[in-house]
């Protein structure tokens, strides 16, 4: 455990001075996340701090690996009160709150700074909107840039599109992004992929190189492109009806001791990304870089995607909000100068 995640276990144990009776509130939660990964070791010491400082008051209980279905099936879950929370990729949270995924557009961003800008310009507006919907937002998680990795090579756009590469069934954002790009997608589940790899149903895959060695997708791949289809966000989130039968005076301590948790998992899994391409090419995996004539083209198509989703996914004043502020960042100077 880290020092940080000892601090906080600390901070917990001085949460609770003596205690009235009160009935035990038990927080179950669902992710996608594998375990032995940065995402679930971070959610277990949110769960020993709750813990520790609510002396068993309040429990979190985890599912990890997909066991509670798939993001839509553990949000409908959490509708009937089976699950009460979940670790989030975009691909949930844009089940209940559409225009979130505007962080995830490929080429619209040129680096994580960018994207963080936009994040924590717009988090009070997302949060209101998962209060709305009636879901508390803990805290950001990310999965990191997302890369298309296959057992063929392929290096330019036009090679890139002679591969049958797999995209998350049901989900809006890469199916106009597939569109847009002429990408040959596959629709499938997540948990169908590793299979589909193995019969030859699909030749390629995205995900973040942590991601990707998470779910051991990695045996079955010798490339990763740098085409991206875009940065992977994500997010904890519990039922407010749930949270509320928290104390109050504990429910703060609470959030503090997750967004402090989930502030260092975001370092953390930037990090790993970045050890995991070069542990990958140590293994024999070739990384290829885009050819520099073509980014124009990626980026105008980028533009397109997000244009094209305009009163579907978000609003036309929302993108050109992001713009701006994308804008601002970019006018900034950089440490370097």
């Amino acid at each position: 455990m880290s020092k940080l995640s000892v601090a906080i276990l600390a901070l917990g144990l001085a949460w609770a001075g003596p205690l009235a009776a009160q009935e035990e509130v038990k927080i179950r939660i669902a992710t996608q996340a594998p375990e032995g990964t940065v995402w679930l070791d971070a959610i277990k010491d949110i769960q020993k701090t709750v813990s520790k400082g609510t002396k068993d008051r309040v429990k979190f209980e985890i599912f990890p690996n997909g066991t509670q279905g798939d993001e839509k099936a553990v949000i409908e879950r959490m509708e009937v009160g089976v699950i009460h929370g979940g670790l989030f990729t975009g691909i949930g949270l844009g089940e209940i709150l559409p225009k979130i995924r505007i962080l995830e557009v490929p080429f619209l961003y040129e680096n994580t700074e960018e994207i963080d800008a936009v994040k924590y310009a717009l988090e009070a507006e997302f949060t209101k909107g998962f209060e709305e919907k009636g879901f508390t937002f803990l805290g950001w998680a990310e999965v990191g840039w997302a890369y298309i990795f296959s057992n063929k090579r392929a290096k330019t756009l036009d090679e890139l599109r002679q591969r049958k590469i797999w995209v998350w069934q049901g989900d809006p954002l890469a199916e106009r992004t597939f569109k847009t790009y002429g990408l040959s997608g596959v629709p499938l589940p997540l948990t169908d992929v590793l299979t589909s790899l193995q019969t030859g149903m699909i030749d390629s895959v995205y995900n973040s190189p942590y991601g990707l060695v998470g779910l051991q997708w990695h045996r079955k791949v010798k490339y990763m492109s740098r085409m991206t289809v875009g940065h992977g966000t994500g997010a904890l989130l519990v039922s407010t009806k749930q949270w509320n039968k928290i104390r109050p005076k504990w429910r703060g301590r609470i959030k503090k001791a997750a967004r402090a948790r989930l502030d260092t998992l975001l370092t953390e899994v930037r990090e790993k990304n970045k050890e995991t391409i070069v542990e990958l090419e140590s293994a024999g995996t070739t990384v290829i870089p885009l050819p520099e004539d073509e980014m124009p083209k990626y980026k105008e198509l980028g533009a397109k995607v997000a244009d094209s989703l305009c009163g579907t996914l978000w609003s036309k004043e929302l993108l050109a909000k992001v713009r701006g502020i994308i804008k601002e960042e970019r006018a900034k100077p950089k440490k370097s100068e």
